[in-house]
This record gives C-alpha cells, sequence and structure tokens, in this order.
C-alpha cells in the first residue's frame, strides 16, 4: 500500500502543459520549437495546438511525423501572428482542452534544457504569469516581460531574468499561465493582425489584478529580427517607409492608435500615433 500511494503521489506531480503557437514556413524553426521543448522537459505532459498559416514548405508534413500529441489548424495565408495565435486560443477554449498550465511560444524558440520545468517550480501553484525571458547568440536579452518606465511617453523596458518585482506586460515569445488565467482572459482584441497584440493582453491580465514575473534564467535563444527592411530602416525613402510602416508586419496607424488609446489614454494616442510620421518626414 505504501508503494502505491507512493506512485500516485508521484503521478500527481506530473504536469499537463497546453502550448499554443502559430507559424509560417519556418519548418526547421517550428520542429526545433517543439522538438525542443518535449525532449528537454521529460517531467511534463505536453499536448500542442499549431496554426499553421498554409506554409509551402512541408511543416505541416513534419508535425505529422512527430509522435506526439498535436492538433494542428489551418489558415488561408493571412493570418498573420495575432491571427494565428486567436484561432489557436479560440479552438482551446472552445474544446476546454484539459491541462493544468498553457504556454505560449513563438516557434523561433530554441528552448534551453529543462527551462519549462523550471517556470513551473517557480510559479509554484500562486496563480501568476511567468514569462520566459530569451537571449540572443550572444547571451543577450531579447524578449520577455516589460516594466512600464514613464506611462505619460507609452515607454517600458525589458526586465532582465530575476528580477522578483511585477511586470506589466509581456512578448509572448514564452509566457506560462495557469489554466485558470488562461480561461479567464479570453482570447486576444481583434483589432490586431500582426503586432501588439501580446502587449495588449499582457496588460490586460495586469488590469484584472494577476501578477506577471519574468524568468529566473533565460529559457531560450530567440534573436531579434533585423531593422534592416523595415520602415525604422532610414536607409529607406520616405515613401517606401511609410508603405512599409502601414503594411500589416508594419506599425499600420488604426492598431496602433487603438493600442495606445486603451492602455494609456486618448491624449497620448493622439501624440505617439502620428510621431512614427514625423519621424519618417524628417529620416529618423
Amino acid at each position: 500500500m505504501v508503494v502505491i500511494g507512493e506512485l500516485l503521489r508521484g503521478e500527481e506531480k506530473v504536469k499537463k502543459i497546453l502550448v499554443i503557437l502559430t507559424c509560417f514556413n519556418r519548418r526547421e524553426k517550428t520542429i526545433k520549437c517543439i522538438t525542443s521543448l518535449i525532449n528537454g522537459n521529460p517531467q511534463l505532459q505536453f499536448s500542442f495546438v499549431v496554426v499553421d498559416d498554409n506554409s509551402s514548405d512541408g511543416t505541416v508534413e513534419e508535425l505529422n511525423k512527430l509522435e506526439q500529441d498535436i492538433t494542428i489548424l489551418s489558415g488561408n495565408g493571412n493570418l498573420y501572428w495575432a491571427g494565428g495565435m486567436r484561432k489557436g486560443i479560440e479552438y482551446c477554449h472552445q474544446n476546454n482542452i484539459k491541462c493544468d498550465y498553457v504556454l505560449y511560444v513563438n516557434d523561433d524558440v530554441d528552448f534551453y534544457k529543462g527551462a519549462i520545468e523550471k517556470l513551473i517550480r517557480q510559479e509554484g501553484g500562486n496563480q501568476t504569469v511567468i514569462v520566459g525571458a530569451t537571449c540572443n547568440d550572444a547571451g543577450e536579452l531579447t524578449y520577455g516581460a516589460l516594466k512600464l518606465k514613464d506611462r505619460r511617453k507609452a515607454r517600458y523596458y525589458l526586465v532582465q531574468p530575476g528580477f522578483k518585482e511585477c511586470c506589466d506586460t509581456f512578448n509572448m515569445n514564452c509566457v506560462l499561465m495557469p489554466k485558470m488565467i488562461f480561461d479567464k482572459m479570453g482570447n486576444l482584441d481583434k483589432v490586431y493582425q500582426h503586432a501588439l497584440a501580446d502587449l495588449d493582453y499582457g496588460f490586460r491580465i495586469s488590469r484584472n489584478g494577476y501578477k506577471i514575473y519574468i524568468s529566473e534564467d533565460y529559457v531560450g535563444i530567440c534573436n531579434t529580427n533585423p531593422v534592416e527592411g523595415t520602415w525604422k530602416d532610414t536607409s529607406l525613402g520616405r515613401l517606401d517607409r511609410l508603405k512599409k510602416k502601414e503594411s500589416i508586419k508594419g506599425a499600420p496607424f488604426k492598431p496602433w492608435f487603438y493600442y495606445l488609446r486603451k492602455n494609456f489614454g486618448l491624449m497620448i494616442a493622439i501624440k505617439y500615433s502620428l510621431s512614427p510620421y514625423v519621424r519618417i518626414i524628417m529620416g529618423k
């Protein structure tokens, strides 16, 4: 009887983690992300909801080869990041998938061994959100939790891993939350097609009284996207920069203004939704 009791207690310690991610034509990175989670955290039981936005590089075929609990949802090629994540979250809510924690990840994160097991221990059943800090190949902080620096200017900064105080929002490259918080927070705002949806979601969590903490250590490698070729690239012409800014992957006016007004107020929204155009005109 003692042995059986010990076995039962051991079984209770196995945490079920529901991972939600979206992908598009990054087959090697997507597979590497998923396998690094599974192989690096053997004490956890993973299930995956992957939204593939009509990849043409064989991503779906490679996902189907993995002998894991993976549900693949298909997009039409126009979901982009926020739309893909929204589709995955909606599916999980509608089907009430059973788990202890929900883990949001970007498929370009190469996770370190034991990273998620450490996040579980850090959360410790305290109904908090733990954000995994990522670094680049040089070991420099790239994504994670953010703390407000100046609300009047809508400015915040990335928090170094190990920071003990509550943060205000996050990048959704690696975010772990108890199922209870996931259920109560609903989906990403429909206004966002690509960027800002994660920051907005993080602020919503903070406003609802839940605490957000950064991980004690880096959870993996995730390099930042280069500025070259974007609307912030000052080597480009003004018209080209303007077109790139208003593209879905840039910083189009409508979602940017909406985000600022919702989280910082009307006056800040007016000022800082116009300032990028001033930068472009002045060549900055």
